[in-house]
């Protein structure tokens, strides 16, 4: 049929009828769009959505002058929607009477005489969408496409509805490939920064009074997607920020691949374009795109212009000014990568500078007195020689070169994890009662004054760092003995849940503030300021990067009664 005397397909109800099927985020919300949308774009008389059932097609949902197969399910071979999936392509059927892919008994109780059949996601089929009409009739090649159209956004929005179910943990039916973006969401963060360059309206404002053409939009486009990012549409074509159309049946996937201009000022009298399935489906005459390409090389999407008549857009005027805008849009958007670049490289500058700091003075002054207790024994030593005394002396300078060993342990761990991607694990299986077990005796030994009890319900053998788990605990425990009241015991739990691990050190005391909770685990910070407390404040802070080297995390409860440092890390268990 000619471009030019073809019943056009009404354009702002097809777009809405795409963008909203692309859009939809549940399976029922696709069908439920389809059966409402699909007889008045086509022109049929029936509507049918199958869904593919292991070897079954199901025929869920129907919208037609008389009953059709709705709830029934049959043998894919033994139906055009089975025929259609099966072999991955549309089945046109003029008369059902002349084809034998039809099974007659079925259709016999109905007013259907002829049908088109379209899958649902060609490369592996999940579904069908038929139309029907009740004479023997061929259909226009526009309205084929038109089916094939609502498939390809049916077969969009079923990936999306699986990508995004299996990101949450459910299996949705029916089951479909998952969309091939990194992350199945509405490209919320392309829209925002296309509506802070604070000249895109103008541009699209522009292009139409330049071109005389009616809708004007900057499009993301990516491997499977399609997204209005802005619009100008005073010819209620019918998209929003937001909304999107089948990749398929856009122009912007061919430029995506060859990114070059795509131009005509006729489709009906260009020789490329006027049997192109695009202006076909959505009854385009004028049409112009220019991809949007990125400092870095990289497609970014398109800047098009679109109209049902013709338009004189193929100049070299328009075509350099579509160009120029393209490359405007290019650089606000590279400008504003560079500066949300700049800014977190900022933000880490103050972070580490801030570090700094506090490591200097912090370290200055921990290192001063065991340095300072070391320096008065030696003196003491020289001055005095061998005395009675002089073991003691020995005994406080070696607990004094202990705890500066201890300092520059911490600091160690501190670069570790900041500067080196985090601690190294050296793993290995074990008893991991036994490891917690000598923790708690070391530190009963060091603070005989303090009740501290220990119950452990583990496996035998159990796959972790134990030598970094018993530092974790240590510095729990720690924690405890210093913060907690000194006259409530100090409760050490273990146990294993189905695929966890948790480790609880329970003290008595004054609760933590809820603000306070989220800053304990923050280098060089020391608790509530206790006079006497002595440290880098990097206990907590390297226990919870223990944590994390081993999958897990570090929860703390507090309140009047009891505060509680619970580690859980998921179970290895040989």
């Amino acid at each position: 049929m000619d471009q030019r005397t073809r019943p056009s397909t009404p354009l702002a109800t097809l777009t809405k009828a795409l963008a909203t099927v692309s859009r939809a985020r549940s399976s029922d919300e696709v069908i439920a769009t389809i059966r409402v949308t699909a007889r008045s774009l086509i022109g049929c008389e029936g509507i049918a959505v199958i869904l593919k059932d292991g070897d079954l097609c199901h025929y869920v949902e129907e919208d037609a002058i008389g009953p059709l197969w709705k709830g029934q399910k049959f043998p894919a071979s033994a139906c055009v929607s089975g025929w259609a999936m099966l072999n991955r392509e549309t089945a046109v059927v003029p008369d059902i009477s002349a084809d034998d892919r039809i099974p007659h008994e079925l259709y016999a109780g109905t007013f259907v005489r002829a049908l088109a059949m379209a899958p649902v996601n060609v490369e592996n089929p999940v579904a069908a969408i038929g139309a029907y009409w009740s004479q023997p009739y061929t259909p226009a090649e526009w309205e084929v496409e038109t089916l094939e159209a609502l498939a390809d956004a049916a077969a969009t929005a079923l990936a999306n509805v699986d990508a995004i179910a299996s990101l949450s943990g459910t299996i949705p039916e029916p089951k479909s490939t998952p969309a091939e973006d990194p992350h199945p969401s509405d490209f919320a963060s392309d829209i925002i920064r296309v509506a802070g360059i604070a000249s895109v309206p103008t541009i699209l404002d522009v292009v139409l009074r330049m071109t005389g053409m009616g809708f004007a939009a900057v499009a993301r486009v990516t491997d499977t997607r399609w997204v209005a990012c802005q619009v100008l549409d005073p010819v209620r074509f019918g998209l929003k920020p937001g909304d999107e159309l089948p990749l398929e049946s856009t122009l912007c996937n061919e430029i995506r691949g060859h990114r070059q201009t795509i131009v005509f000022d006729d489709a009906a009298e260009d020789p490329q374009y006027r049997d192109h399935h695009t202006p076909r489906i959505y009854g385009l005459r004028s049409y112009i795109s220019e991809p949007i390409i990125l400092g870095n090389g990289s497609f970014w999407g398109t800047l098009c212009s679109i109209d049902p008549n013709p338009a004189k857009v193929k100049t070299p005027e328009v075509l350099a000014a579509f160009k120029l805008f393209a490359e405007l849009i290019a650089h606000h958007l590279d400008a504003e990568a560079r500066l949300r670049t700049t800014q977190e490289s900022l933000a880490r500058e103050r972070e580490l500078a801030e570090l700094r700091e506090q490591f200097i003075a912090v370290l200055g002054h921990d290192l001063r007195n065991p340095i300072a207790a070391v320096d008065a024994g030696t003196s003491r030593l020289l001055k005095e020689g061998w005395t009675d005394r002089s073991p003691v002396v020995l005994k406080l300078m070696k607990s004094s070169i202990s705890r500066m060993a201890g300092l520059v342990e911490n600091v160690m761990d501190l670069a570790r994890a900041r500067m080196g991607g985090g601690l190294v694990l050296a793993t290995s299986e074990g008893d991991l009662a036994e490891t917690l077990a000598h923790v708690v005796e070391e530190v009963k030994v060091a603070h005989p004054d303090r009740v501290i009890s220990a119950g452990f319900d583990l496996p035998p053998t159990v796959v972790a760092d134990h030598l970094r788990i018993a530092q974790m605990t240590s510095n729990l425990l720690s924690n405890a003995v210093t913060h907690g009241d000194p006259f409530a015991p100090i409760e050490v739990s273990a146990h294993s849940k189905v695929g966890t691990i948790e480790i609880c050190v329970t003290n008595g005391g004054r609760p933590i503030p809820v603000e306070q909770i989220e800053k304990l685990f923050l280098p060089f910070k020391r608790g509530d300021g206790k006079a006497g407390v002595q440290g880098l404040g990097l206990g907590l802070y390297i226990a919870s990067q223990i944590a994390q080297a081993h999958g897990g995390r570090i929860d703390v409860s507090s309140d009047e009664q009891e505060t509680c440092f619970t580690f859980s890390m998921p179970s290895k268990v040989s």
